[in-house]
């Protein structure tokens, strides 16, 4: 795998295994005990003698190189929300190609989260399995996560800005104004196969808010040195330590309640309703 070129960037500069595991332990990827990984993986133009499998399989192989502990990753689904049934073997992840080549290779271990799912490979591989029934707030996959020690987020391509869910997290345990528990229900079918009706919570942004891409919110990190970053082809790779993450997003609230949001709301803006598509469909700012 090391010696293997994986994909070429706008430069016609190639990438090897090896070279991408370098860029990995550049940021400090291999420096925790559970690594969280978003996921991006157009790093470039991928070698055209690979099949797509094969190229996301060597990425998953790297990452299993970095030797943490135990790997996670996002597979959520928002099944409920958009009145599916929830399928924990079979309900397909949007949260990218490499996280849903995971999602079905041995070992690896989903919780039965019908809005918010996780997949865990490694010594930890069952460390959702006593999650509670609110997606996001205690006693969800994110808090199970603050409560381990030596936990990162990876931004393997993915922007923080665009994707950390976490902010939404830590925004719960502070019970924002401009978030609601909003509960969906519906069919889970579990790992053995079994089909039973149930009910989840999500803290949902109120209808009239609008959480802001939060790019600023990672040039501060970068300018306080709480943020690791390189550059891998045509994408970022970061990373961060958990507890940083929880401190800094929790001050930032605490001295501005807008800082997450893309304006500041009103009163009138605080309406407990969801976010309606051009099709009628659910919209949720996760």
């Amino acid at each position: 795998m090391k010696n293997i070129k994986l994909f070429k960037d706008h430069n016609e500069v190639w990438y090897t295994g090896e070279d991408i595991l370098n860029k990995l332990k550049e940021v400090g990827a291999h420096e925790c005990d559970v690594l969280f990984v978003h996921t991006d993986v157009a790093f470039g133009i991928i070698n055209p003698g690979l099949k797509r499998k094969q190229y996301l399989g060597c990425l998953y192989e790297i990452l299993q190189e970095l030797n943490v502990g135990t790997l996670v990753f996002p597979a959520f689904t928002f099944s409920f929300c958009n009145k599916e049934i929830y399928d924990v073997k079979n309900s397909r992840t949007f949260m990218g190609a490499l996280n849903e080549y995971i999602r079905n290779q041995p070992g690896v271990v989903r919780s039965i989260d019908p809005i918010l799912s996780m997949i865990s490979a490694g010594d930890k591989a069952n460390l959702f399995d006593h999650i509670g029934k609110n997606s996001l707030g205690i006693n969800s996959a994110y808090d199970i996560l603050h409560q381990q020690e030596n936990v990162k987020f990876l931004f393997f391509g993915a922007e923080i800005g665009e994707c950390f869910t976490y902010i939404h997290y830590v925004e719960d345990i502070m019970r924002v104004p401009y978030r609601f528990d909003m509960s969906f229900s519906g069919a889970i079918i579990d790992e053995e196969g079994n089909r039973f009706e149930d009910e989840y919570k999500l803290y949902a942004g109120c209808a009239g808010v609008k959480p802001a891409c939060s790019y600023y919110f990672e040039d501060y990190l970068l300018e306080n040195g709480l943020l690791q970053k390189t550059h891998m082809g045509n994408k970022p790779i970061t990373c961060i330590s958990e507890k940083d993450a929880y401190r800094e997003i929790r001050k930032k609230i605490e001295n501005d309640i807008h800082y997450f949001l893309e304006q500041p709301f009103t009163a009138e803006d605080l309406v407990h309703e969801y976010t309606k598509g051009k099709n009628g469909e659910r919209i949720i700012s996760c």
